[in-house]
C-alpha cells in the first residue's frame, strides 16, 4: 500500500527513490534485475525507508507512469491551432526520446497496456479538441484521428520493444503530417 505524507522529507525521499529506480532501470534494463536492497543502496536510504513509501518495486513503476502522463499533457490542455498541435507532437516525442530507457522498460510488460491506453486517451482527446475548436471535426474525421492516434501508440510500443525498424523521429514526422491534413480540411 502506498503511504503518503506532506512533509518535505517525504517528497525528497520519494524523489530519491524514483530517481534511483529510473537510473537502475536504465543501467540494468529490466525491473526483475533490481531488488529493493539495490534500490535503497543506490538511493542512499535505509531499506526500511523504502517500505515507508512503497510495498514493492512495481508500485514505483505505476507511480512513474502516472507522473509521466501528467507531465506529457499538463501544458497542453487545449490545442488551438495547427502550430500548437505540431509543437505538442514535437514535445511529446522529445519527452519520449529523453526518457527512452525508462519508457522501454515501462512498455515491455503487460502493465504497459494501461499506460499505453492512457497515452492514447489523453493524446486523442487533445487532438480531437483542437479539431473541434478549429471547426473540422465530424464523425469521419473523429474516427480517422482515433485510428491515427491508436495506431501511433501501437507503433511507439513496437519501437520500444525493438519489433520495428522505425525511429521515433520518423513516427513523429508521420503523425505531424497526418495531423496537419486534418487542419487543412477547414
Amino acid at each position: 500500500m502506498n503511504r503518503t505524507s506532506n512533509t518535505r522529507t517525504t517528497a525528497k525521499n520519494r524523489r530519491r527513490i524514483q530517481e534511483a529506480f529510473a537510473k537502475l532501470l536504465a543501467e540494468r534494463g529490466s525491473l526483475d534485475k533490481i531488488t529493493v536492497t539495490d534500490l535503497a543502496e543506490y538511493a542512499e536510504i535505509a531499506r526500511g525507508t523504502f517500505y515507508n513509501y512503497y510495498d514493492n518495486l512495481y508500485q514505483i513503476r505505476v507511480e512513474l507512469q502516472k507522473e509521466i502522463i501528467h507531465r506529457l499533457f499538463a501544458e497542453y490542455d487545449i490545442l488551438n491551432s495547427p502550430e500548437s498541435a505540431a509543437s505538442y507532437i514535437d514535445d511529446f516525442f522529445a519527452f519520449l526520446k529523453d526518457q527512452e530507457n525508462t519508457y522501454r522498460e515501462l512498455l515491455l510488460g503487460t502493465a504497459s497496456l494501461d499506460f499505453l491506453h492512457q497515452l492514447e486517451e489523453d493524446m486523442g482527446q487533445r487532438m480531437l479538441q483542437a479539431l473541434k475548436k478549429n471547426g473540422v471535426l465530424d464523425k469521419n474525421t473523429e474516427m480517422d484521428m482515433l485510428f491515427i492516434i491508436n495506431g501511433t501508440a501501437a507503433v511507439v510500443r513496437k519501437y520500444y520493444r525493438n519489433e520495428i525498424d522505425i525511429t521515433l523521429e520518423e513516427i513523429r514526422d508521420y503523425l505531424k503530417e497526418k495531423v496537419s491534413h486534418f487542419f487543412a480540411k477547414k
